[in-house]
């Protein structure tokens, strides 16, 4: 009777104990909510929706999930005691480019960190003493993410010193990792390995049943095929080497993967035409039902075809770039052994991720994914730039009970891909690959299991307690940045520190160049301006790379050059004598990939960064919108006078290996560039070959040399969607031109003309 007595004295005991603490609890969130709200609204009305909504997302996800200013600010109502989503809200995404504004929230924000770190540690310290090191570490860690340098909690956490702070034993491998892959992405970025032309005779008979033309170059392991440029194949098998040994470093260590070629599909095809890998894949329909025969010619752009023991995998990328990628992705899938579609387009994505800062290949088309799903995010979703898709993952992340579980990944089929499972199989894989790359066999091993819920529970089984639940949290901890460590891993700049002191009047000095010529004005992002910043801060450091080739590159071996750096540098909008505005935009307007920035009218924000006379733009993250509705061809009819020449110096590399590809090498001037603009994310529109330019004047047709150039690596002469053509001789003077356009779009010929004047 007494033991009874006793047990329920100290149930309620530890009852009333656990009430009183969650009461606690709930009113120390609350007033941390309160705090991270009133910042929040300062910075949105500061004119920063972007800073805003992460904290409103941490709100909900860490301490009040019906924060009432925190629900409002992201588009919530109230509909009978449940949060809906207020119809048709649209949440701001433009920045405000104010240096003072800017500085204004970060003075904010010190203050607002400084007291809910003091908070946590109070409730910390008081746990502690109460013997609950559960709870007292929770706090810790929440001390850690506002005040990094807090001694108490990196020794009560037992941090060691990691990089250039301080972490714990799992961060230390992760950091450890992370370093490694990052060093041997940028060495084989920059190596070259023997490829050969084979000889004619050298056939496939899965190509040969379809009567198709291609050529065929080898590197040690791979055969690369295709109706592609041999120097552009070549290159891909080079990447192919180059995935391998990236690869290698990433599984270095660890067992179960594919480490040997016979593993691999080392015989790959790349098409310029989905007409040409279609009927490929139609002569060779053996081991397909009718039904998967059909989603694949429908839906796809790459695929493997096996036959008589030999398989050969075949794509049809949309550009140059498109084949790296394809290329690099097809090595990164068939080493992983992964099979689960889920988790083998997470793994592909992330590498190619890590090698090009791009995804430019999808398992299934992304046009019906568009069409099956919605929201404000599908535009981001649709680019194909890492760093948005890094916005979209650090979101997803806050919202971690919302998306796409990852015990469902080796589950989900190619036909059933949404975003949200995309953008949560790459940032999960890319993470995991970091930490222990066996844990993705291990879950791939599980796609027979009907369930999540029975995937989770046998994943758990087999790691000694480890769950996946426990992964998805340190998934989410690196996406959100929530220790020094994965801050330094991270390695982005805040968004506030972004903000260059005359942003704002180069932002306006650029949408009155745009007005000049009809074209919509852009809003300024502080996200896409953080490797605006990286880069800039790079020229000022060495004031010896200047010029079109220094520019637009970084170089990972000297002080400020990263690999990622180089990657944006590509395709950033850059200049070293940016005094006057007015005339740096005059002067983009003779340069073919720069002039497509200012005529997009697909782009709705950039990313601007000034210092010492040198600006940077962003041109690329902000574009959501392409395609024939929005083509234009430049010069036009409204056009004011144009140069009559340009010099090969001034337009770079590219176009100088274009003339010597042509046989004219030792030309220093070319007649002014036309330029058709297709504004597109991931190719040009129709057949590639079918694309021609003839310009005359007076009946006279004009020599020059037609440039594909929207899969270069050199922004002055290249850009998404773009064809240049470079007459040979500079244009007489004062004259008018007429250009016509034609290219072949599904079985029709397509027709633009212009005319301008020099």
């Amino acid at each position: 009777m007494f033991r009874w007595i006793l047990s329920i004295t100290l149930l309620l005991f530890v009852s009333s104990f656990a009430s009183a603490q969650s009461d606690e609890e709930t009113k120390f969130n609350e007033k941390q909510a309160k705090a991270l709200n009133d910042y929040a609204e300062t910075a949105m009305e500061e004119g920063f929706p972007k800073v805003a909504k992460r904290i409103w997302l941490m709100i909900l996800a860490e301490y009040d999930t019906d924060c009432e200013g925190a629900r409002e600010g992201l588009g919530y109502e109230d509909v009978n005691g449940t949060w809906g989503m207020k119809p048709n809200f649209v949440y701001p995404k433009d920045d405000n480019p104010d240096s003072k504004a800017a500085t204004k929230v970060k003075k904010k924000w010190e203050g607002v960190a400084k007291n809910v770190a003091k908070a946590h540690k109070s409730m910390a310290e008081k746990y502690e003493k109460a013997g609950r090191t559960d709870l007292s570490v929770r706090h810790y860690k929440k001390v850690i993410y506002y005040a990094p340098d807090d001694e108490d909690a990196q020794a009560a956490l037992n941090h060691k010193t990691v990089g250039g702070t301080t972490g714990t034993g799992l961060e230390q491998i992760l950091y450890d990792r992370s370093k490694k892959i990052e060093d041997i992405v940028a060495v084989e970025a920059r190596k070259d390995y023997p490829v050969e032309r084979l000889p004619d005779t050298d056939r496939h008979p899965f190509l040969d049943a379809a009567k198709v033309d291609y050529i065929s170059v080898k590197s040690e392991n791979f055969i690369v095929r295709g109706d592609f440029d041999e120097k552009l194949l070549m290159t891909a098998a080079q990447y192919a080497e180059r995935s391998a040994k990236v690869m290698a470093v990433v599984c270095e260590g660890f067992a179960g993967f594919a480490t040997e070629p016979r593993f691999w599909t080392t015989d790959n095809a790349f098409f310029k035409s989905n007409a040409t890998y279609r009927q490929v894949i139609s002569a060779n329909p053996e081991g397909r039902s009718p039904a998967q025969l059909k989603f694949v010619l429908e839906n796809t752009a790459g695929t493997n075809i096996f036959k008589n023991g030999r398989v050969l995998g075949i794509q049809a990328p949309a550009n140059e770039q498109g084949v790296y990628d394809g290329m690099v992705r097809s090595v990164a899938q068939e080493f992983s052994g992964l099979r689960s579609a889920g988790l083998r387009e997470g793994i592909g994505h992330a590498i190619t991720g890590m090698m090009f800062n791009n995804n430019r290949q999808f398992i299934v088309d992304r046009e019906e994914q568009q069409r099956s799903s919605a929201g404000e995010e599908d535009v981001d979703a649709f680019s194909p730039n890492m760093d948005t898709w890094g916005d979209l993952a650090l979101e997803a992340a806050w919202k971690l009970a919302e998306g796409t579980p990852a015990a469902k990944l080796p589950l989900i089929s190619a036909a059933e891909f949404p975003d949200d499972a995309r953008i949560k199989a790459w940032s999960f894989c890319d993470y995991v690959v970091r930490r222990d790359p066996t844990l993705l066999s291990d879950l791939d091993k599980l796609g027979g299991l009907k369930h999540p819920i029975e995937v989770e529970k046998k994943f758990t089984a087999d790691h000694n307690g480890l769950s996946i639940a426990e992964l998805e949290k340190e998934w989410k901890d690196f996406w959100t940045e929530a220790t020094p460590v994965l801050k330094d891993i991270r390695n982005n700049t805040p968004p506030l520190e972004t903000i260059s002191k005359d942003a704002k009047k180069w932002l306006e000095e650029f949408n009155k160049a745009r007005k000049d010529i009809a074209v919509t004005s852009v809003t300024f992002s502080a996200d896409y301006s953080g490797r605006c910043k990286d880069h800039a801060q790079y020229l000022v450091l060495h004031e010896e790379l200047r010029g079109p080739v220094a520019e637009q590159m970084e170089n990972p071996e000297i002080e400020g050059g990263t690999h990622l750096g180089d990657l944006f540098a590509n395709m950033a909008c850059v200049d070293t004598e940016a005094k006057k505005p007015r005339d740096v935009f005059k002067r983009w307007m003779d340069l073919p990939g720069y002039r497509d920035a200012v005529l997009n009218n697909g782009l709705r924000a950039v990313g601007i960064y000034v210092e010492d006379d040198i600006l940077v733009m962003d041109v690329i993250r902000g574009v959501d919108k392409g395609g024939q509705e929005s083509r234009k061809a430049y010069p036009a009819i409204n056009t004011p006078s144009v140069p009559t020449k340009v010099s090969v110096a001034d337009l770079g590399p590219e176009v100088q290996a274009l003339l010597e590809k042509h046989g004219e090498g030792s030309r220093t001037e070319l007649g002014y560039p036309v330029s058709l603009h297709n504004f597109g994310l991931n190719g040009l529109i129709g057949e590639r070959d079918s694309y021609h330019c003839k310009l005359t004047y007076q009946d006279i047709e004009i020599e020059g040399i037609l440039h594909l150039a929207d899969g270069g690596t050199n922004r002055r002469s290249s850009a998404p969607g773009m064809v240049v053509f470079y007459p040979l001789e500079p244009l007489p003077k004062g004259r008018q031109f007429k250009a016509v356009w034609t290219y072949d779009l599904r079985g029709s010929t397509a027709r633009l003309e212009s005319k301008f004047n020099t």
